[in-house]
C-alpha cells in the first residue's frame, strides 16, 4: 500500500472545503456553485469519495503503516497511522458523514449562504478524519485545535445574538481546554520511553523515570483529561454545549454525535491507554478523580435533561450524560472498561444523531422547538417519530436495541472492576457506585425521552400553559422555522431526510440484535490497550 494514502481522508475534505469557500467568495462562476444541484453534487461527491478511501484504508492498512506529512522539529511530527482503535472512529465517521450531508441538503434549502456552510462542513470532516488517523499525540493535538477553528463558524452560522454568544463561549472553553491538553503533550514527550509521542498500546512513558515524578505526572494527566474533556463535555466544562444548539440541526447533530464530542472522548481514550498507559494510572488518586468526574457528569446531565423543555437542549444535556458513559468506561482502566467505552462511543453516535435529526425534521416541517408543542405530531409524521421511538428505546437501554448492549457492557465492567478492587483491599465501592449511577441515568433517560413520545402519540387535551410560560419568549427567537399555514398539512419530510433516519434505525436495531462480531473486535482492542 502506498502510505501517502493515509493522509488523503484528512486533506481531501480540507482542500475541497477551502476551494468551495474561496470559489463562493471570489470566482466569476460562483453563482453556479451556489445553486443547489451543483453544490450537492460537489459536496456529496467529495464526502462519498472520502468515505470510500477511509473504508479502503480500514480494510487494507496495517497498524504499522504510517506516513509523516511533515516534521516541526526533533521528534514532533505530523504523522498518520490507522491502528485498530483508529479504525473504529474512522469507520464511524465514514458512515455517518455522507448521510448527514444528504440530510443537510433539504434542511439548509433556501439558506442564502449554503456554500459557506458546506465548505466548513466539509473541512470538519477532514479534521475529524485527521483525529481518527493521528499516529501520535502531536498530530492528535494539532487536529484537535483545527476542529475548533472548523466548527466555530458553523456554530456562529445563524448570526443571531444567541449564536454569537454561544460561539464565543465555545471558543473560550476550547482554547482553555487546549492549553491543559498541551501540558499533557509536553510531559508525555518529556518522559517518553520512545523519544516521541507515537501511540502504543500500554502507553509510552519511561516508567523508571516517571516513577520519580509520579504525582506530578498524575496531576498533568488529570489536567489533560479535563483539557480534552472540554469537547467531551465533562462537568464543569460542559456549559458551551447546550448553548450551541442555536446552530442549525445538521451542525448540532454532528457536534453532539460525531465530530466534536466524540473527538474529545476519543482523545481521552488515546491519552489514557496509548500515551500515559493504564498501568501507570490504575489504582492512583488520579483514577478516582476522573471516575468521580464522569459519575458527576452523568448525574448532572441526565437530571438537567429531565428539567429542560427545549427539545434540542434536552438532547444536549442527554449528550453530556452519555458522553461520560464513555469516560466512565475509560476510567476503569481495564480491558472490559475500554471495550465498553468503545461500544458506547459507536452506538451512542447512531442513537444521538438519529434523535437530533428527528428533532430537526419536526422543526423543519412545523417550526416547533419545545416539548409542549409536540402534541399529536406522532400521527402526522409517523416515519419521523417511528425512528425517534427506536432511538429513544435504545438510549434508555431496552433489550433488542443497541443501547442495551453498551450499557450492559459498562455495568458489567464496573462490577468486575469493583470486585477486583475489593479483593485487593482497595476502594471497590466507587465502582459499584458507578453501576448505580448508570442505572439512575437509565431511569432519567426513560423520563426525558418517553415524555416526548407520549406527547407525540397521546397528547393531552389542553396545552401545558405552565411549561409554555416557563419557556417565555425565547422560543420565538431561537431555532424557529416557518410554520405551515395549515397545521393539517404537516407531514414527514422528503426522502433526503428520511433515508438517513431509516438507515440509523436499521443500524440501531441491527446492533441490538446481533452485535457479537463488533464486540469481539472491540474486546480485542481492549485487551491490547489495557
Amino acid at each position: 500500500m502506498n502510505r501517502i494514502v493515509l493522509s488523503v481522508p484528512a486533506l481531501l475534505p480540507l482542500l475541497g472545503g477551502m476551494a468551495l469557500l474561496l470559489t463562493s467568495l471570489f470566482s466569476p462562476w460562483a453563482e453556479k456553485i451556489r445553486t443547489a444541484r451543483h453544490l450537492s453534487w460537489y459536496v456529496e461527491g467529495i464526502t462519498l469519495l472520502n468515505s470510500v478511501v477511509l473504508w479502503w484504508l480500514i480494510v487494507c492498512a496495517g497498524k504499522e503503516d504510517s506516513f509523516v506529512l511533515f516534521g516541526l522539529f526533533g521528534e514532533l511530527k505530523v504523522m498518520f497511522c490507522l491502528d485498530t482503535m483508529g479504525k473504529v472512529f474512522a469507520g464511524l465517521i465514514s458512515v455517518l458523514w455522507p448521510l448527514a450531508v444528504l440530510y443537510s441538503f433539504e434542511y439548509m434549502g433556501g439558506e442564502p449562504r449554503q456554500a459557506t456552510f458546506f465548505s466548513y462542513y466539509l473541512m470538519t470532516y477532514g479534521v475529524t478524519a485527521g483525529i481518527a488517523l493521528s499516529g501520535n499525540l502531536m498530530t492528535l493535538y494539532l487536529f484537535y485545535e483545527l476542529l475548533t477553528l472548523a466548527t466555530f463558524p458553523l456554530v456562529l452560522f445563524p448570526m443571531t445574538k444567541e449564536a454569537v454568544r454561544a460561539s464565543r463561549k465555545y471558543l473560550y472553553y476550547s482554547i482553555g481546554g487546549a492549553a491543559f491538553a498541551f501540558l499533557g503533550l509536553v510531559f508525555v514527550l518529556s518522559f517518553s520511553a520512545t523519544g516521541n509521542t507515537r501511540f502504543l498500546p500500554g502507553g509510552i512513558l519511561d516508567l523508571a523515570a516517571a516513577e520519580s515524578r509520579r504525582n506530578t505526572l498524575l496531576f498533568i494527566y488529570v489536567l489533560a483529561f479535563f483539557g480534552f474533556g472540554v469537547k467531551a463535555v465533562v462537568f464543569p466544562c460542559h456549559k458551551w454545549l447546550p448553548l450551541a444548539t442555536v446552530a442549525p440541526t445538521p451542525v448540532t447533530a454532528l457536534l453532539h454525535a460525531v465530530a466534536v464530542v466524540k473527538s474529545g472522548a476519543f482523545a481521552i481514550l488515546r491519552l489514557t491507554y496509548f500515551s500515559f498507559g493504564a498501568a501507570f494510572i490504575k489504582g492512583s488518586w488520579a483514577q478516582w478523580v476522573i471516575m468521580a468526574a464522569a459519575m458527576v457528569t452523568i448525574l448532572y446531565g441526565s437530571t438537567m435533561a429531565v428539567r429542560e423543555v427545549h427539545w434540542k437542549r434536552r438532547l444536549a444535556y442527554s449528550t453530556i450524560s452519555n458522553l461520560s458513559y464513555i469516560l466512565l468506561g475509560a476510567s476503569m482502566l481495564s480491558p472490559a472498561g475500554l471495550a465498553a467505552a468503545l461500544s458506547h462511543m459507536v452506538f451512542h453516535a447512531f442513537m444521538k444523531i438519529s434523535s437530533f435529526f428527528c428533532a430537526g425534521a419536526v422543526m423543519h416541517q412545523t417550526g416547533k422547538t419545545y416539548i409542549y408543542e409536540l402534541d399529536g405530531l406522532g400521527r402526522k409524521m409517523p416515519i419521523t417519530f417511528g425512528c425517534l421511538t427506536a432511538a429513544s428505546l435504545s438510549l434508555i437501554g431496552i433489550p433488542l436495541f443497541a443501547g442495551f448492549i453498551s450499557k450492559w457492557n459498562l455495568v458489567n465492567a464496573a462490577f468486575l472492576q469493583g470486585m477486583e478492587q475489593a479483593a485487593k483491599g482497595k476502594m471497590g465501592l466507587i465502582c459499584f457506585g458507578a453501576a448505580a449511577v448508570l442505572l439512575y441515568s437509565a431511569f432519567m433517560t426513560a423520563i426525558y425521552m418517553l415524555s416526548v413520545l407520549i406527547r407525540a402519540y397521546a397528547p393531552a387535551e389542553k396545552a401545558d400553559s405552565r411549561m409554555a410560560a416557563k419557556a417565555g419568549e425565547e422560543g420565538a427567537r431561537q431555532d424557529r422555522m416557518t410554520v405551515p399555514a395549515n397545521e393539517k398539512a404537516v407531514q414527514d419530510p422528503s426522502w433526503m431526510m428520511l433515508v438517513p433516519l431509516l438507515v440509523f434505525t436499521v443500524v440501531i436495531i441491527g446492533f441490538g440484535i446481533h452485535s457479537q462480531p463488533l464486540m469481539e473486535f472491540l474486546t480485542a482492542i481492549g485487551g491490547d490497550g489495557a
